[in-house]
């Protein structure tokens, strides 16, 4: 089974022009209950990201509430594309610390891809292998906002207002380093590095 980030991804992470205000900013995150937000210029094109830590410490400078928000963004970021396999994007995880991370296709954020949504996806993986040798197809799946399409047998991720994935504070590496050889592997090659 080839699963990829567009599989996996959550579709809609918060985005703010960079014309947003470190009010707005602040208000949308607590508005969303997420922990980060991607600002894009006018095409769409992702900027950076601004995390709620980097906003708090505006706040506690006592900086302008209607300064920039690009002054707090973070543009260093590891960038994930929507066809990446499983396999090379457990690998990115694998090697940082950062729990969530953008996905980008031709320069605009498309969605997210979390730590716990990878995780997720490998449980499944597993059960469906079981199933399998167990002949008992009709059970693929204990996992929650996961499905297997019936027709394409591919995993997929279902969208639902309450499986919102809160983004962590961004400060990630570049995605030249996305494409070196260390980070492919099969997934049970990578739990032995």
């Amino acid at each position: 089974m080839q699963i990829t980030v567009r599989d996996l991804m959550t579709s809609q992470p918060l985005l703010l022009p960079e014309l947003a205000t470190v009010e707005e900013a602040t208000r949308r995150i607590l508005e969303r209950a997420v922990s980060e937000a991607y600002i894009i210029d006018e095409e769409g094109r992702l900027l950076g990201t601004v995390s709620d830590f980097a906003l708090l410490k505006a706040r506690m400078i006592q900086t302008d509430s209607q300064e920039s928000v690009t002054r707090f963004m973070s543009r260093n970021m590891v960038l994930l594309k929507p066809d990446m396999r499983l396999d090379q994007v457990t690998g990115c995880f694998r090697e940082s610390c950062y729990p969530r991370l953008a996905v980008v296709e031709n320069g605009c954020v498309v969605g997210q891809l979390s730590r716990r949504d990878v995780l997720r996806a490998m449980v499944v993986i597993e059960e469906i292998v079981k199933a399998s040798t167990d002949d008992d197809l009709e059970t693929v799946s204990s996992i929650p906002d996961m499905a297997v399409s019936t027709e394409t047998g591919r995993l997929h991720r279902l969208e639902s207002p309450s499986a919102t994935v809160l983004p962590e504070p961004a400060g990630l590496r570049s995605t030249s380093e996305l494409d070196s050889p260390g980070t492919g592997g099969s997934i049970s090659s990578l739990a032995t590095r």
